[in-house]
């Protein structure tokens, strides 16, 4: 998929995704001809699984002590309150070497020594902010790579200690601090994405006052405790608590009356569009109400006429290109960015009608909730106009899925911003109304923790607790935080999906989930402020195989039937040539250039055969890197022969991950002892016609990211719907590319290769205004033991396109039309946000 591509290849950052703008493809039913709304038929959907949390006594199971490496330091933050101080003097009663730091120790210091653990001890005295959770994610961040290696080597520790209420705010006393409950969230993430690290959130119970004995307690728990156990505990005098997730029904009989009475003010943030949008439409359907929706996009303006009955996406490129960009070049960036426009445009619009003949009212605004000030404003202004608010739904959000040791301060802070100071803001400008309901959305990744998803569960947890505290101080108004599991619409893509099914996380329908929403609300005010809301989660638990079981299992099986032909150091000072393929800023190896190395390899054990092609060539996981040299080993198993051919299986690999070898690419060599006649082919007459304008500068400068070695288009010719024909120069020789080639001539033309790949990326753009990227070759045949000095005539026939890929074949002339090689099969995947790596300079 896209997104493993981005995430393997070059760690692309791509734009935020909203958790509540994307188009969930669904319609809610409306209300009954006779305009009454009757609240029975909010409660006629199927039931969701929900689960609540209860917490139980569990006294500590003692595992094998953890040794701690000697070279190694635990730092532990200091709390100013006499606890941190207590547990690195505990730490060091043990033998285990610790500093204590402040937490913003990185604003004073480049870098840090080593470090075998990490303790993140929150004050009981002072309430943290967004800015103090930023630097202590950076922190967490900065040692996290050496973490992971000392858990490799012998052992490492990473844990939180919080002072809520002894059980994270589920005791129901009142909480101090509920951002405390990031901290949380982010343990439960690194619990998963750091293999082999005992990671631990622990919760202290503020009437414990004994700073010796709770320090006790903590190192026991992270030296002592077994390793395989849950990850939230929390801490009292005479008792230990962990939580567990209890199914509970939630029963019609629950419901006391529908949520609001008619006619009253409801704000809804996260706009109009998708899941907020199904869920302001089913509210709007069991109370009449007067809706105010908060979106970041503009308010929507009228379609024009020309777009009317269009609704494919590729149609609606199509249309913008004649009408908007008429006689003009845009760049996919500002073709991607009217649709989008227009999209939202159509949505919004079609939620506002919706809740219209539901019976109720809706106004859209545009406005971003971490901005105070304008969000106070602007309900001011709802009051005066359509009078007291009576309800909140908070559904606003941000996905910026990246690893911890990936995520920067920038992704962290519009994550966690949105989410967190988003509330903040709606609660301060509505202090003074009569509130009756109070719902965040939330996410059981605040729960469970979810492998790329730090600053997500971060937020979320923070929310969850802020809800309980308010809850706490505004007994009047029935308060819920929604955890919700993956809905099936929107951001979940289809091999997200394949994903949740594998680890048995339920999918909920947009429509199902929207009436669930009101069903909780229906319910009285004692009811569970936490709910966890779809199948297959489980409260945190660290276990040898946490990481592996929470990943997607993208990796394929490792071959045990390869051996070493190989070893080659990969940087830029070896191969020079990879300053012209970076993509956001990091050097990545070509899929052709791997294609030449597959062909080395392959012949490297059978002399006095030749190579004939590549089958099932695949790209797992790019070769990327930004400063320190890759050694690549290539892996071949022993030639066997099939059907007349010689068949070699090999893999470009690369380090551990997880206990298991990186497989970047792998294909199926096929050799041959006396070449093949090349095949019969002509040119296409639909792609003979001369039709495209562009020059080639104009394609390295405005669509294609390749540098200038790699300028090798020298003309595209035509370009339709059909296909592309274009002229594309050979390749220099292997010394101009890299210090030590393998072979003092290729195999086959590297150049030739890549430039067919830039010729599919830049058919993308022309027909659907997206770049692309190689994916897959299903075969690649050559009849020619070098390729034409003069270059060749390459001609792409488009097979298939939708909206995410393309696939096509490749034939490759010389000068006398006579076929020099093919590719058959080749896949691209396409997507919107790509150019964002192809161009990282580009301004928004």
């Amino acid at each position: 998929t896209l997104e493993q591509i981005l995430a393997a290849v070059n760690d692309t950052d791509l734009s935020p995704q909203h958790k509540d703008s994307p188009s969930s493809g669904h319609r809610l039913s409306d209300s009954d001809a006779d305009g009454q709304h009757q609240f029975a038929a909010a409660h006629s959907a199927g039931e969701l699984e929900r689960q609540v949390v209860r917490w139980k006594n569990s006294p500590q199971t003692a595992g094998e002590p953890v040794s701690m490496p000697a070279d190694r330091k635990v730092f532990v933050t200091d709390d100013r309150s006499g606890l941190s101080a207590a547990i690195a003097d505990e730490l060091d009663r043990r033998g285990i070497h610790s500093v204590l730091v402040s937490g913003d120790i990185l604003r004073h210091k480049a870098s840090l020594p080593p470090a075998c653990g990490l303790i993140l001890v929150a004050s009981p005295d002072v309430a943290l902010d967004t800015r103090q959770l930023k630097t202590l994610f950076g922190l967490t961040r900065h040692l996290a790579t050496g973490l992971i290696q000392s858990a490799e080597d012998q052992s490492a520790l990473f844990a939180s200690v919080m002072r809520m209420d002894g059980a994270f705010g589920f005791n129901g006393e009142a909480i101090g601090d509920p951002l405390q409950g990031a901290l949380a969230g982010l343990v439960k993430t690194a619990a998963l994405e750091w293999q082999g690290v005992v990671c631990r959130a622990l919760d202290v119970a503020p009437s414990w006052r004994d700073t010796g004995a709770i320090a006790g307690a903590v190192v026991d728990e992270l030296l002592r405790a077994e390793s395989a156990g849950p990850v939230e505990i929390g801490l009292h005098p005479n008792e230990r608590r962990i939580p567990e997730l209890h199914p509970e029904v939630l029963a019609d009989e629950n419901a006391a009356a529908a949520p609001f009475g008619p006619g009253d003010s409801v704000v809804i943030s996260g706009g109009a569009r998708g899941v907020t949008a199904a869920a302001a439409v089913a509210l709007a359907s069991a109370c009449r109400l007067n809706l105010v929706l908060l979106g970041r996009s503009p308010a929507p303006e009228p379609i024009p006429g020309w777009l009317e009955n269009t609704e494919d996406e590729a149609a609606v490129k199509k249309a913008i290109l004649a009408n908007e960009f008429s006689g003009k070049h845009p760049s996919p960036r500002q073709l991607e960015a009217a649709y989008r426009k227009y999209r939202a445009d159509r949505e919004i619009a079609a939620t506002v009608e919706k809740i219209a003949a539901a019976g109720s009212t809706a106004t859209y605004y545009q406005a971003d909730v971490r901005d105070g000030q304008a969000v106070e404003r602007l309900l001011d202004e709802v009051r005066r106009t359509r009078g007291p608010i009576r309800g909140i739904v908070h559904g606003a959000g941000v996905i910026q899925d990246k690893l911890i040791v990936e995520k920067t301060d920038e992704l962290f802070e519009e994550v966690f911003t949105t989410k967190v100071d988003g509330l903040r803001h709606l609660l301060a400008a509505t202090e003074s109304d009569p509130l009756v309901q109070l719902v965040v959305f939330s996410s059981a990744a605040a729960r469970t923790g979810n492998r790329g998803q730090a600053a997500y569960a971060m937020a979320n947890e923070a929310v969850n607790k802020m809800a309980r505290q308010f809850a706490a101080r505004h007994p009047q108004v029935k308060v819920l935080s929604l955890n919700w599991g993956p809905w099936d619409g929107g951001m979940v893509s289809d091999s997200l999906k394949r994903e949740f099914e594998r680890q048995g996380v339920a999918m909920i329908p947009v429509e199902q989930g929207a009436r669930h929403m009101v069903r909780e609300m229906s319910c009285g005010r004692r009811s569970d402020i936490e709910v966890v809301i779809g199948g297959g989660f489980h409260p945190a638990v660290r276990s040898d195989s946490a990481a592996e079981t929470a990943a997607p299992q993208t990796k394929e099986k490792i071959r045990s039937d390869l051996s070493l032909t190989f070893k080659r150091q990969v940087d830029l000072q070896q191969m020079p040539v990879l300053r012209s393929h970076m993509l956001a800023g990091k050097a990545v190896v070509p899929l052709a250039l791997m294609a030449e190395w597959f062909g080395h390899g392959a012949l490297h054990d059978n002399p006095g055969l030749r190579l004939h092609g590549l089958d099932d060539l695949r790209v797992l996981s790019g070769i990327k890197f930004e400063g320190n040299p890759r050694q690549v080993r290539l892996l071949a198993s022993k030639a066997r022969k099939n059907n007349g051919f010689f068949e070699v299986h090999l893999e470009l690999r690369d380090g551990i991950q997880d206990h298991r070898e990186v497989v970047h690419s792998r294909a199926r060599a096929v050799l041959v002892g006396t070449p093949y006649d090349p095949p019969g082919y002509r040119i296409p007459a639909k792609l003979k016609k001369s039709n495209f304008t562009r020059s080639v500068e104009e394609i390295y400068d405005q669509i294609l990211f390749h540098g200038s070695d790699l300028h090798g288009l020298r003309e595209i010719s035509h370009c339709s719907a059909a296909g592309m024909t274009a002229r594309i120069a050979p390749a220099p020789s292997p010394d101009r590319w890299m210090k030590q080639p393998l072979r003092n001539k290729w195999l086959a033309d590297p150049l030739v290769l890549d430039c067919a790949f830039q010729m599919a990326t830049v058919w993308c753009y022309e027909n659907t205004g997206n770049v692309s990227l190689p994916s897959y070759c299903a075969s690649y045949r050559q009849y020619c033991d070098r390729f034409p000095s003069e270059g060749v005539t390459a001609v792409l026939e488009v097979m298939k396109a939708g909206e995410l890929k393309m696939k096509g074949d490749f034939h490759f002339l010389n000068e006398d039309r006579v076929v020099v090689a093919k590719i058959t099969g080749y896949e691209a995947i396409m997507d919107p946000e790509l150019y964002k790596a192809f161009k990282p300079d580009t301004p928004k």
